[in-house]
């Protein structure tokens, strides 16, 4: 199954991903499902966007069975109908890569774009990858401290 992998070292900030992701989301910046943090004190830029986790907190977290993995893509998704806007799942998201959109009151996830994520395809830096999850690299160390510092994936 492919996942998402992040290279933060490579980001410049340019936002692209988020652009094409909110393209592809009903043309609606607030419905991109990927969002590029500036950490202005270390000047680099941290993409926040589901790693599609193998254990999941974020499922395992959900107490109305709002979120369910696709069987082909292996992207998290969201059950609109079950769930309440609670964010639990985002709080135990180790990558903080769960968005919440106030309009709708509903959380929203990375989907992957069915197979096709534009956030890779149109990455000029070669940020994101989108490859086997043995073959790719989920993080580097540099990757995982960052995250770490700012209260996601605990090293």
């Amino acid at each position: 199954m492919k996942v998402l992998s992040v290279m933060a070292e490579r980001c410049i900030g340019c936002r692209i991903c988020e652009q094409w992701c909110a393209e592809r989301h009903e043309q609606e910046p607030s419905k991109s499902h990927i969002h590029v943090q500036r950490l202005h004190a270390e000047y680099r830029n941290l993409p926040k966007v589901c790693h599609q986790c193998e254990e999941s907190p974020c499922i395992k977290n959900c107490h109305f069975g709002a979120l369910s993995k696709h069987p082909e893509t292996g992207a998290i998704q969201v059950d609109e109908g079950k769930c309440t806007g609670c964010r639990l799942c985002a709080k135990n998201c180790p990558y903080d890569a769960i968005g919440y959109s106030s309009k709708i009151r509903k959380v929203h996830i990375c989907d992957l774009c069915n197979g096709q994520p534009q956030c890779v395809i149109h990455c000029p830096e070669g940020v994101l990858q989108y490859t086997e999850r043995n073959e790719g690299r989920q993080f580097t160390e540099t990757n995982a401290g960052l995250w770490a510092e700012k209260g996601g994936f605990k090293v």
